[in-house]
C-alpha cells in the first residue's frame, strides 16, 4: 500500500493562496517604483526650475513676473512632491500588509507539510514493522521445517 496524504488539496490550496499573496506583493512593490519614479522626475523637475532661476539672474536682469512664474510652479512642484509622499506612505503600509500576508500564508503551509511528513515517517515506521513482522514469519516457518 502506497502512502497517501488524505490533506494533500490542502496543501494546493496553501500553495495557491500562498503563490497569489506573493503577486500581490509584486504589485505593490511595482506601484512603489512607479510612484519612486515620479518623486524623482518632480524633484529634478524642482533642480532644473531652481537652476533657471539662477541662471535667469546671473544674466543682470531681473524679470520679476518670471520669477513669480518660477516660485509658482516651485510650490505646485512642492506640493506635487508631498501628494507623492504620502501616497508613498500609504503604499509602504499596503506593502507591509501583504508582507504579513505572505508570512502568514507561507506558516500555514509549512504547518501543513510539516503534518505530512510526520504523517510520512509515521506511514514507514508502520511498513517497516509489518515488513520486520513478515520477514519473521518467513524465517519461522523456514526453521520448522
Amino acid at each position: 500500500m502506497a502512502f497517501r496524504f488524505r490533506l494533500e488539496p490542502l496543501i494546493t490550496i496553501r500553495d495557491n493562496t500562498l503563490k497569489e499573496k506573493q503577486g500581490e506583493l509584486a504589485k505593490a512593490y511595482e506601484a512603489r517604483r512607479i510612484v519612486e519614479d515620479k518623486q524623482r522626475e518632480l524633484e529634478q523637475e524642482l533642480v532644473e526650475n531652481v537652476t533657471a532661476g539662477r541662471q535667469r539672474l546671473q544674466t543682470g536682469t531681473i524679470d520679476i513676473e518670471f520669477l513669480l512664474g518660477l516660485r509658482r510652479h516651485e510650490a505646485y512642484l512642492n506640493a506635487q512632491i508631498e501628494v507623492v509622499r504620502g501616497h508613498l506612505r500609504q503604499i509602504d503600509e499596503e506593502i507591509e500588509r501583504r508582507r504579513n500576508a505572505v508570512l502568514e500564508a507561507n506558516k500555514e503551509l509549512k504547518i501543513i507539510e510539516k503534518l505530512k511528513e510526520k504523517r510520512y515517517e509515521k506511514y514507514q515506521t508502520e511498513e517497516n514493522r509489518k515488513e520486520t513482522i513478515r520477514l519473521d514469519e518467513i524465517a519461522m516457518k523456514k526453521t520448522d521445517r
